[in-house]
């Protein structure tokens, strides 16, 4: 079983990098966005899995669940858990425990709790580094019901300043999901351009977490550096236990 499972996934992650290797190409970029796998409701043994066939980037969106593979997979040499999910503040301690990122930041009250969790991991010894933060950006039309989470970009500046005046924290750039029900393109176009001007501003703050199974060909195509996938490569997901 073990044996068939890493077949599957090899293939299904061999595909994965051809689709980002054909939209690089596509894109005239030279350089090649990071994959993070989402690992949300598999087992750590796919972890396991993908991490021998070379894979060092993983995401989960819910803390306890991040937690728990994390601590099963904490063997794994240069093992890397990004946290995507929308982060109640008190959470923050726990996430800060294991996180390389979090992808999610949209609010002061998160920054505050991560910036404080952080620093008494780092002096605790939990971390060695900063944690990494990515603001998430809302880039649903005003006019649409349907968002899927993140700040207002008009608040992007003040969650910046306070991410960068934190010395536990590192604000590394900016997060967003294409808005449901309308073409992902003109959003993720929009997303380049808030990055843009965060650099100006943070030229630190390169990432672009952009890209999912249905749409890394349009991230990739809008200057994504990180991309978010989990059906592609992990297949359909099973029932939450």
């Amino acid at each position: 079983m073990a044996q068939s499972r890493s077949a599957e996934l090899t293939e299904k992650l061999t595909a994965v990098h051809g689709r980002i290797d054909r939209a690089v190409a596509a894109a005239g970029r030279k350089d090649r966005p990071e994959l993070i796998v989402i690992t949300k409701y598999f087992p750590a043994a796919d972890v396991e899995h993908l991490h021998g066939l070379g894979l060092r980037d993983v995401g989960e969106n819910k803390d306890q669940e991040a937690a728990a593979k994390a601590a099963e997979t904490a063997h794994l040499q240069d093992l890397k858990w990004h946290f995507v999910g929308q982060l109640q503040s008190n959470k923050a301690k726990s996430v800060a425990r294991y996180a390389h990122a979090v992808h999610s930041v949209d609010r002061l009250k998160v920054a505050n709790a991560l910036a404080k969790a952080a620093a008494a991991a780092l002096e605790r010894g939990d971390r060695t580094r900063p944690l990494q933060c990515l603001i998430q950006v809302d880039l649903r039309d005003p006019a649409a019901e349907d968002g899927r989470g993140g700040a207002a970009p008009a608040d992007v500046d003040a969650l910046a300043e306070a991410i960068a005046d934190a010395d536990a924290l590192h604000l590394a750039g900016l997060m967003a999901v294409a808005p449901l029900d309308q073409p992902a393109r003109p959003a993720f176009e929009r997303l380049q351009r808030l990055s843009r001007r965060l650099r100006s501003i943070h030229p630190q703050a390169t990432a672009v977490s952009a890209g999912m199974s249905q749409d890394l060909e349009d991230a990739i195509a809008c200057g994504a550096t990180h991309l978010r996938i989990g059906r592609d490569v992990l297949g359909e997901r099973p029932a939450h236990r």
